[in-house]
């Protein structure tokens, strides 16, 4: 009887542990969604900015200057882009991060349209890549509510052994 008494006992402190875990992990799921939102805004006001310099780049070399056309097509040379993202491991944890490329055959895309560009066209080139390190840090985020998640639903069935 009394084996059983401890036996119980010991259970019901385990499910109480699982249970804190479980609505420590939920409350970070929490910060980590919010911080994901906020990301995201980062991003969308990002883009909206700099396709407000790319307008007026546009206004003030001419709508040909600043168009589609001047993009390279598959018979351009071939280029590397400019910024590359990166693979690392932290705490053994898979994140991006975004590098500067160092091979030689990378392409400043503000001499597509031209050798004097106005000062908005290198605002918007500036945006978009500042944007591109929000778009790495809101997929990191994804990667850690992805492994939280998975935490959790580990927890649950952890919590449904001891129930049984």
């Amino acid at each position: 009887m009394i084996s059983s008494f401890l036996g119980d006992e010991t259970t019901e402190i385990n499910m109480n542990r699982v249970c804190d875990l479980l609505d420590k992990t939920l409350i970070n799921q929490l910060h980590l969604m919010e911080e994901k939102m906020r990301c995201e805004l980062n991003i969308e006001s990002s883009i909206n900015s700099g396709s407000i310099h790319l307008a007026k780049s546009r206004y003030i070399m001419g709508q040909n200057a600043v168009s589609i056309a001047r993009l390279p097509v598959e018979s351009s040379p071939e280029f590397s882009a400019s910024t590359v993202c990166e693979i690392t491991e932290v705490d053994n944890m898979k994140q991006f991060r975004v590098v500067e490329n160092d091979a030689e055959n990378t392409v400043n895309p503000l001499h597509w349209f031209g050798v004097l560009v106005p000062q908005n066209l290198h605002k918007a080139k500036s945006i978009f890549q500042n944007t591109i390190n929000f778009v790495a840090e809101c997929a990191n985020i994804q990667m850690r509510l992805l492994e939280n998640m998975a935490n959790m639903d580990m927890l649950n069935e952890y919590k449904k052994t001891l129930k049984s």
